[in-house]
């Protein structure tokens, strides 16, 4: 059974990230999460958030499926046009590479 409730979370992530253009798996009290959060508020970019600590049980068990899809078992976990792109270290070194909005432009021409 778990091996079917886990393709199940898979799919969802997987819709999450493709109806999105930026989408954050973050936790409320995770400084890095909120520091990636303020970064696209900057840009003026409303990310789909989505907290793994106010999931309940499924939260550890999303964070595990965002592992085995990304190899990343931290947060936040962030993707932009349904590319995975790191942790916050990862997106603020897009942002000071000035790389990080021409991905962002591209994935809203994309979701529109």
């Amino acid at each position: 059974m778990t091996s079917s409730f886990g393709s199940r979370l898979e799919d969802t992530v997987k819709k999450t990230i493709s109806e999105n253009p930026v989408v954050i798996y973050s936790k409320t009290w995770c400084s890095y999460s909120s520091e990636v959060k303020s970064l696209f508020k900057r840009l003026g970019v409303e990310p789909f958030v989505v907290e793994l600590d106010a999931m309940g049980p499924q939260g550890p068990q999303l964070q595990k499926v965002l592992e085995r899809l990304t190899g990343q078992h931290t947060v936040p976990n962030v993707f932009i046009g349904g590319k995975h792109i790191g942790g916050c270290t990862d997106t603020v070194k897009l942002h000071r590479k000035g790389e990080l909005e021409s991905l962002l432009s591209e994935a809203s021409n994309k979701s529109t």
